[in-house]
């Protein structure tokens, strides 16, 4: 039941498949209050919502009309960033789950927080297995010459490495303190075949349908290897995370990128 004290919640990309479960998640949550869903789809031509809420394709209508306190957003930077700027402008915090942002843009959605006194959070991967992965991989990175990250994603994701891959791959770098050592082949009759390279780190993607998100880290030095890897079999792996930053972004200020950074550890060292 709702409340004067609760969370109110606009979901962003609500016709989305992550979208629907963010829908669901925060509709079941005792301390929020879901007021929109917002999509560009129009609704008639949009997919039965799992639950009932007001559906809007404007996004000034839904903050006009739902007030939300917090828009949860899983789109993509071509559709979040023009959303965050209205949003923050009027005084509605973020969550962001979506993936393409390049370091200009998230240094800009920094500014408009900081402009507007509000805050956000972005993170590559809400799921906590994912972000510890990315912990551990930037642990191990100083004790290991040479590594390897590849993913892999059903064929519609629209980005190569994922931005959780280059996540994973910004610990090492950071963890290690330089590069890593990349061997490259003396011969390559395939271009690429080696995948790729990020300060020394190879970086591989793979799309094809039967797969979801798939991460794995394998380092190696002088007679051994060491392997992490994060599977993710359903989309509702992402919500528990989902839900935590939706709760801390309410006492933040400023972009949060990562989020690692709201877990009671810190980045890799």
């Amino acid at each position: 039941m709702a409340t004067s004290n609760n969370i109110r919640v606009a979901v962003h990309g609500a016709a989305g498949k992550v979208g629907m479960e963010v829908l669901r998640a925060i509709a079941a949550e005792q301390d929020m209050e879901l007021v929109a869903a917002i999509d560009r789809i129009p609704q008639a031509d949009a997919p039965t919502l799992p639950v009932h809420v007001p559906y809007y394709s404007v996004l000034t209508d839904a903050i006009t009309a739902g007030k939300p306190d917090v828009i949860v957003d899983f789109t993509n930077a071509e559709a979040s960033l023009p959303m965050a700027r209205v949003a923050l402008a009027e005084g509605v915090r973020l969550v962001v789950g979506s993936t393409g942002w390049t370091e200009d843009q998230l240094d800009y959605l920094s500014a408009l927080c900081d402009e507007h006194k509000s805050a956000g959070v972005v993170a590559p991967n809400f799921a906590l297995g994912a972000v510890l992965l990315t912990y551990l991989a930037g642990l191990v990175a100083p004790y290991f010459e040479y590594v390897d990250v590849s993913e892999e994603h059903h064929e519609a994701k629209i980005d190569a490495p994922s931005g959780t891959a280059m996540g994973i791959a910004k610990a090492i770098h950071e963890g290690r303190g330089g590069d890593m050592t990349r061997q490259m082949p003396t011969r390559e009759p395939l271009t690429g075949t080696r995948g790729g390279d990020y300060h020394g780190i190879s970086v591989h993607s793979s799309r094809m349908p039967g797969r979801m998100a798939h991460h794995q880290v394998t380092f190696g030095t002088a007679g051994q290897t060491l392997t992490l890897r994060h599977d993710t079999t359903n989309r509702e792996c992402y919500m528990p995370g989902v839900l935590m930053a939706v709760r801390k972004v309410m006492d933040m200020q400023g972009l949060t990128v990562g989020l690692e950074k709201i877990l009671d550890f810190g980045p890799a060292k």
